[in-house]
């Protein structure tokens, strides 16, 4: 009976620890959150990609503070698209990811896509359990849905917030009350000739002011050079939420670089999925030299 006791004690004392750890790095980071001095997160997809990142950390310089997945590359790896991505398959590459972060000590934040609808609850305590510290979570109801016009395209506000709400609840009870929560808003990507430039900003600071009254850490304005999102939006978007403000590395038209958006005063930045196009590209390059000129490059 002793032993089983000890056995107890020591199992209960490891899950204690194992949930610290991934809250004391969801405060981490968390803090990374700066305007004006942007956390920059190379997105990942599987074990090969983030030991690619994690390698930059080899010397003095330890530019790479954290990693953050992305679903599409993923999805790509997997032979699918990303909205034929299942809860399980996002899953099981976290689990893979979070493990690899946890030992090389940077934290992880996951692509959760919209939450899976109604299992979102689920899929945050699952990314937490496998050592997960935050997330982005869009409001779209589909990964094509934006392109279907606003109605049925994005969450109603009033339903976004209470499953965001419920999606910070499952991480505290799942031992990350810090949980960095990322919250995705998709209105500048939606294909929609009845709403106009100022209806887009209008909507998009209501979303974000409700997404960080919530406690989201920042919203993500999704949109690109070719997707209406606009550099004098971002200013707007900066200004109205207190630079609490996510974006892609390519977030408008131009080319932007990650000292123009710092200036601009966002707080976080990421690649999304580009790694993994650059990736496979490169592959390609070496494949083909070997059938043109019988070998590989030097």
């Amino acid at each position: 009976m002793a032993s089983q006791h000890i056995d107890y004690y020591n199992l209960k004392s490891f899950f204690l620890d194992r949930m610290n750890t991934v809250n004391c790095a969801a405060k981490a980071l968390k803090a990374m959150h700066v305007p004006k001095l942007p956390i920059i997160f190379t997105n990942v997809w599987d074990a090969s990609s983030l030991k690619a990142v994690l390698s930059l950390n080899e010397g003095s310089n330890k530019p790479v503070k954290a990693v953050a997945t992305a679903s599409s590359a993923i999805a790509a790896a997997a032979g699918c698209k990303d909205e034929e991505l299942t809860l399980e398959q996002n899953v099981a590459a976290i689990r893979r990811l979070a493990h690899l972060c946890r030992q090389a000590g940077v934290p992880l934040s996951a692509d959760l896509q919209d939450g899976y609808g109604s299992r979102i609850e689920e899929i945050v305590t699952a990314a937490v359990q496998a050592g997960v510290s935050g997330a982005n979570i869009e409001d779209s109801i589909s990964s094509t849905a934006y392109r279907k016009g606003l109605a049925g395209s994005l969450y109603p506000l009033d339903e976004q917030v209470r499953r965001l709400r419920s999606a910070l609840k499952a991480a505290t009870e799942a031992g990350c009350p810090d949980f960095v929560l990322n919250a995705r808003c998709d209105i500048f990507c939606i294909d929609d000739p009845d709403l106009n430039d100022d209806a887009r900003l209008k909507e998009a600071i209501t979303r974000g002011k409700a997404f960080l009254e919530l406690g989201a850490t920042t919203v993500f304005y999704w949109g690109g050079p070719r997707r209406g999102l606009t550099k004098d939006h971002l200013q707007t978007l900066v200004k109205e939420l207190d630079g609490r403000v996510a974006v892609l590395l390519g977030g408008y038209s131009g080319g932007p670089t990650v000292t123009e958006l710092a200036e601009l005063g966002v707080a976080r930045i990421s690649i999304g999925d580009d790694l993994y196009p650059i990736a496979m590209s490169a592959i390609r390059t070496a494949a083909l030299r070997v059938f043109v000129e019988g070998r590989l490059p030097a």
